[in-house]
């Protein structure tokens, strides 16, 4: 479980990279006027679901996951999948800012 700031890190890394030019290009619109948040898929582990209160006002679809393996110590939080259910970007426990 993450700690209130840890989630805030979270967010500000959501954050950023929906705001940045690799999002944009990955998730372009066919006419080029923007993101296309219908094509983004947010997923996100199912060992912060719970605590996971990420303000999502592009309607970008969201699923919860189990996304780490077994013995996956460097777990991962967030995956952003494309509409072909790919694994774009992911970012871990360890991604968050200190």
């Amino acid at each position: 479980m993450l700690t209130p700031s840890e989630y805030a890190s979270l967010y500000i890394l959501l954050d950023t990279y929906l705001a940045s030019d690799a999002c944009k290009a990955t998730f372009m619109k066919k006419d080029g006027s923007g993101v296309d948040y219908s094509l983004i898929t947010l997923c996100v582990d199912e060992l912060i679901c719970e605590e996971f209160i990420y303000p999502n006002s592009n309607k970008i679809a969201d699923k919860v996951n189990k996304l780490n393996g077994k013995n996956d110590f460097n777990k991962t939080l967030i995956a952003f999948k494309n509409s072909k259910k790919e694994v774009v970007v992911a970012y871990k426990y360890s991604d968050l800012p200190k």
